[in-house]
This record gives structure tokens, C-alpha cells and sequence, in this order.
């Protein structure tokens, strides 16, 4: 237990995650810029309805291969798009239904 001068208590930080010293900011606005963009053709919490993680392995492949292509092989695939932050969602939501797998069989 943590104590305040206060003489107000809480449980202590330890085996918590510490969200604000490891998440780069930067990183994170560009991702929710392009979440924000998408709520308005798909929108908002579409994800949480459940896609099937195949679903999103195969849109993540697709994402990182234009990314990679565009990158090195001068390719002009969907060059408006933005692929890393497409492949962030895709991974985010292997993890979303992961853990929803996880809940379940608790």
C-alpha cells in the first residue's frame, strides 16, 4: 500500500503497467488519427462486434507487403493509406479477440 501525506491510501504501482512511460505519444496520435478517420467509413468500436482473427492476419500481411513494397520497390500501392498504422489495428485486434478468448474460458 502507498500512503499520502494526505494520510489517503492506495495499492502500490508494482505488476501494474506503467502506460505512461511505455507508450511513445507519438506514435500513439498518428495510430488514433488514423482510427478517427476510419470510425467515419466504419464506425466507432466496429472492431468490438468481433472480426475473426483470420480476418486480421490476412489484412495485416496485405498491409505490411504494400508498406514494404512502397518502401523499397517503389510501389504506389494505396500510397494515401496509411499501412503501419493499418497493420497496428490489425494487431491490436488479434489481441482484442485473443483476450476475449482468454475471458471466456475463465
Amino acid at each position: 500500500m502507498r500512503k499520502f501525506n494526505t494520510g489517503a491510501v492506495r495499492d502500490n504501482d508494482e505488476q501494474k503497467p506503467n502506460f505512461v512511460e511505455t507508450i511513445s505519444w507519438t506514435a500513439f496520435n498518428r495510430y488514433a488519427t488514423y482510427m478517427t478517420g476510419k470510425a467515419t467509413k466504419y464506425g466507432a468500436g466496429n472492431f468490438k462486434k468481433g472480426i475473426p482473427i483470420e480476418s486480421y492476419e490476412e489484412s495485416l500481411m496485405r498491409h505490411i507487403d504494400k508498406y514494404f513494397r512502397n518502401k523499397y520497390e517503389a510501389g504506389y500501392d494505396e500510397p494515401n493509406e496509411d499501412h503501419l498504422s493499418a497493420a497496428v489495428f490489425n494487431i491490436f485486434g488479434i489481441l482484442h479477440e485473443e483476450a476475449k478468448i482468454s475471458i471466456d474460458k475463465e
